[in-house]
């Protein structure tokens, strides 16, 4: 009985040593590649039965049998893409950020404070403390003015306001005379003390201007002049020339300096012969002056005229004009403003009623 007890435990745990091993549900492994040079490997798992081998004619409880373990799997090497010639999948790029327009930082109050005046972002680029200094530098006013001045006289009075200036001026002074006698005895000169008058219409042109922001004055002007000379003895000359000034203010009442010449001719005057007031041909002479005057009123002038002899053979002796010439002070003014007109005029006939000419 014990035998037959025997046979049917070893029976039932052949059976149960011959049943396949259950493996629990694991994720699949990658399969795995290899070269087509290499050759294939067989891994080969060897299960070990232990069987109990009980004497005959024993008999003993058994004891229960433990569950049987799923054998592991070998572990597979790591799976080496370059090996199959498979190229791996280049990696995402990086999303590109999207640029953002930088805000300034806002300075502070007290940096802005401290770093000075802010500057203009056109002109003018100097602030009005750098204009003040150079207007310093250069000696004009420290402030510029913010109207023109304006003129009187409409410009007929000479004013650096103005720019084309027509006046007429009036010289009235002191000459002292020298004149040839008969050129057949040496050292036969007449000297004396007499009067002149001169008229003459001037045309200044600026020449020279000075510019003071938005407005102009004259510094120098330069013009053709033209007039008649009077003298003692009923003779009348003319003359043609240029006549300039030189401002040095822009005021009405500017020191000026004033200069003249030109050449002189005889116009009319007593003939010798008869004594009769007629035209009377004569040679160029040749007159300037130069004075020191306020504005375009009036100006002190000091000058000389020369008169050239005629020398002409056939002008008998008796008839032609000799040599002669004058040096004179006086006043020069524009006749407007009335002095210098009576100056003139008084000066004239003075000179015909109390000079005596030789």
């Amino acid at each position: 009985m014990s035998a037959l007890l025997t046979l049917s435990v070893s029976w039932a745990m052949s059976l149960a040593l011959a049943q396949p091993p259950v493996q629990t549900p694991t994720s699949a492994p990658p399969p795995v590649q290899t070269p087509k040079s290499s050759t294939t490997t067989t891994t080969t798992t060897t299960t070990a039965t232990a069987t109990a081998t009980t004497p005959a004619g024993t008999t003993h409880a058994s004891s229960p049998t433990p569950p049987a373990e799923a054998p592991k799997s070998a572990e597979l090497p790591a799976w080496d893409p370059s090996a199959t010639g498979a190229v791996p999948a280049a990696p995402p790029e990086p999303p590109v950020p999207v640029p953002v327009a930088e805000t300034p930082a806002t300075p502070p109050a007290d940096a802005s404070a401290s770093a000075g005046p802010k500057e203009k972002p056109g002109p003018p680029f100097y602030t009005e403390a750098e204009m003040q200094q150079l207007r310093v530098r250069h000696g004009l006013e420290a402030t510029s003015p913010t109207s023109e001045r304006k003129s009187r006289w409409r410009c007929l009075i000479a004013d650096p306001t103005c720019g084309l200036v027509v006046e007429v001026q009036a010289t009235s002074g002191y000459a002292y005379r020298v004149r040839q006698g008969d050129v057949t005895s040496p050292g036969d000169v007449y000297r004396w003390n007499s009067a002149r008058v001169q008229y003459d219409v001037w045309v200044s042109i600026p020449t020279l201007v000075e510019q003071r922001g938005g407005f102009k004055y004259t510094r120098v002007s330069l013009g053709p002049k033209g007039g008649i000379i009077a003298s003692d003895s009923k003779d009348i000359w003319g003359n043609v020339g240029f006549a300039g000034r030189y401002w040095f203010k822009r005021g009405r009442w500017s020191p000026t300096i004033e200069f003249s010449s030109g050449l002189a001719f005889k116009v009319a005057g007593i003939q010798k012969p008869d004594g009769r007031f007629d035209n009377v041909r004569s040679p160029i002479g040749f007159v300037a002056d130069v004075g020191i005057g306020l504005g375009g009123f009036g100006a002190i002038v000091l000058g000389g005229q020369f008169d050239s002899p005629l020398a002409r053979e056939d002008v008998p002796e008796r008839a032609r004009t000799p040599a002669g010439g004058m040096f004179y002070i006086g006043f020069r003014g524009n006749i407007l403003w009335g002095a210098p007109a009576v100056f003139g005029v008084a000066t004239h006939a003075a000179a015909l009623r109390a000079v005596n000419a030789p």
